[in-house]
C-alpha cells in the first residue's frame, strides 16, 4: 500500500466521525451592529475656524460588542465606548454629547431611532471616555426571521460636522 492511500482513507475516515455536514448553515435572527462611517467621529471647533488650533475635542465610537438572545422573541444588548481627546480650544472640562441608535429592517427602512447624550469628563491628560450599554428587543421571532435588522450607531451631527468628516 502507497504512503498517499493511507493518508487518505485516514482523512476519509475522520471526516466520516464528525458525522456533520461542512455545508450546514446556521442562521442567526440577531440584530447586526454598526458604526456609520462618517459619523463615528466627531470633531467640534471653538468658533468658526476649522484648523488644527481650532479643535475643541474630538470623540469617536468606538470598541462596539454585542450579545444576543433568541428565544420567543430576539434581545439584543450592545455595548461601545466612547472616548474623546481634548484639543487646544477646549474651554470646559466638561462636554456633553448627543449620539443616536438606529434600527433598520432590510438595510433601508429605518424601524426606529433614539437620540441619547453622553456626558465625558476630561481628566489631566485630556483625555475622557464613558463605557455605554443599549439593550433592543424584536418582539417576536417570527419577525425577526422574515426580515433581516441591523443597529447603526453614530454621533448626532450637523451637516456642517458631516462636511468635514467626508472632506478629511
Amino acid at each position: 500500500m502507497s504512503v498517499r492511500f493511507v493518508f487518505l482513507s485516514a482523512l476519509l475516515l475522520l471526516l466520516a466521525a464528525c458525522n456533520k455536514s461542512p455545508f450546514e448553515v446556521q442562521v442567526s435572527r440577531c440584530l447586526a451592529v454598526a458604526v456609520v462611517g462618517d459619523v463615528g467621529t466627531l470633531t467640534r471647533f471653538n468658533g468658526s475656524g476649522t484648523t488644527a488650533s481650532d479643535v475643541a475635542y474630538t470623540a469617536s465610537i468606538m470598541d462596539v460588542q454585542s450579545s444576543c438572545e433568541e428565544g420567543g422573541n430576539v434581545r439584543s444588548e450592545v455595548s461601545f465606548y466612547i472616548g474623546a481627546t481634548a484639543g487646544p480650544a477646549l474651554e470646559k472640562q466638561t462636554v456633553t454629547i448627543p449620539y443616536f441608535v438606529a434600527v433598520l429592517k432590510d438595510n433601508s427602512q429605518i424601524v426606529s431611532k433614539k437620540k441619547f447624550e453622553v456626558t465625558l469628563n476630561f481628566d489631566g491628560n485630556s483625555y475622557a471616555g464613558s463605557q455605554q450599554v443599549i439593550g433592543q428587543i424584536i418582539p417576536t421571532i417570527e419577525q425577526a426571521r422574515r426580515y433581516n435588522y441591523e443597529l447603526l450607531l453614530g454621533f448626532q451631527m450637523k451637516p456642517q460636522d458631516v462636511v468635514f468628516n467626508m472632506e478629511r
